[in-house]
């Protein structure tokens, strides 16, 4: 009667992050090694027919168990590998803290923006506010602190002072020039606006270099 020997896998196909599978092998192993040592003893054991008989159903019934026993720890290892097991990742709470503290902080308008903490309703409470322009609402420019009561490519402006609109929307001076009472003109010489807008030298003196000559 020859040893029964299991078929194990090898530690080659292990992969040494799964402790299971090592368990596995250490298991059948032992069981490779015990069926071996009690077949050998019941082989020198036997002296007749009917001994040997006996030993060789004992032997029939350890096998049987033993391979019951193998099937439960292939079950098990194989429900083992099929569990999930992704770790979940790891949540930093300082994220959490620093938008909480930007929440509270005061928008550029001077109001405090609405804040929730809870869930869904903490995002939607944050709807970015709609930008009134004057294109579509040009009462804007007309309120106090605004840079001008005109509205040229949706921007508030003063088309009396301003250079890059000067006198109507587009229009742009030269480098040398300031734009004053809605025109172009070079405060270099200019008797009107001499060294800057409305500063008029008096009669029989001249602007030079942006100063009134008293010659």
């Amino acid at each position: 009667m020859h040893a029964v020997e299991l078929d194990h896998p090898t530690n080659d196909s292990i992969d040494e992050n799964e402790p299971m599978q090592l368990v596995y092998v250490f298991y059948m192993s032992s069981i490779q090694k015990f069926f071996s040592i009690n077949t050998f003893r019941s082989l020198h054991s036997c002296s007749t027919t009917k001994s040997y008989r006996s030993q060789s159903k004992q032997t029939m019934k350890l096998v049987k168990v033993f391979l019951m026993l193998a099937l439960l720890m292939a079950s098990a290892i194989s429900l083992s590998a099929a569990a999930p097991s992704e770790e979940e990742p790891f949540v930093d709470n300082d994220d959490d803290a620093s938008e909480v503290a930007d929440d509270l902080l005061p928008s550029a308008d001077g109001q405090e923006q609405p804040t929730s903490l809870r869930g869904a309703s903490r995002f939607l409470a944050q709807k970015p506010r709609a930008v009134m322009t004057c294109n579509k609402y040009p009462r804007v420019c007309r309120v106090a602190g605004s840079p001008g009561p005109d509205c040229c490519k949706k921007k508030c402006v003063n088309v009396k002072t301003d250079r890059l609109n000067c006198g109507m929307c587009g229009k742009k001076c030269k480098y040398s020039e300031i734009c004053c009472k809605g025109k172009c003109v070079n405060p270099m010489s200019h008797k009107r606006h001499c060294g800057g807008c409305n500063n008029q030298c008096s009669k029989g003196s001249k602007c030079l270099y942006g100063m009134c000559s008293y010659a």
